[in-house]
């Protein structure tokens, strides 16, 4: 939650740059996850966070509709050949992110929706503000 926090704030955060990297080797996924985000709206580079968002994006699935939203605006333009390739093969999937075997609920499908706009999302801009550096 601070790490979002941070996030928001933009630029007027940048002094929390270095403990956000620091972080981004963290154990906890989400954490990391939430460091790569805060650190890309902070300084708008994302070579530091798209490697740490795609790498918990194959790791958990739960975690996609976050990193999808964060490519989403970021533009796939700043986020990467790597990045495009990863939502392009979610759009393409047959088997949903969230599938289970054995049961769904009705928050499964709003969920999967809701990834699959931030995919296409993602995959029709290119005005992002990130910069690959």
């Amino acid at each position: 939650a601070a790490a979002a926090a941070l996030g928001r704030l933009g630029g007027a955060a940048s002094v929390a740059v270095p403990r956000l990297r620091a972080l981004l080797a963290h154990d906890e996924l989400w954490l990391r996850v939430d460091a790569a985000i805060a650190l890309w709206e902070i300084s708008g580079r994302t070579g530091e966070s798209v490697p740490v968002l795609l790498a918990a994006w194959e790791r958990n699935r739960h975690v996609r509709v976050r990193v999808a939203d964060c490519l989403a605006r970021m533009g796939l333009s700043g986020a990467g050949a790597d990045a495009a390739q990863v939502v392009r093969a979610e759009l393409l999937s047959v088997r949903r992110h969230n599938a289970m075997d054995g049961g769904y609920g009705s928050h499964d499908t709003y969920e999967d929706e809701k990834l699959l706009a931030l995919c296409r999302r993602a995959l029709g801009t290119d005005r992002g503000k990130g910069t690959t550096s």
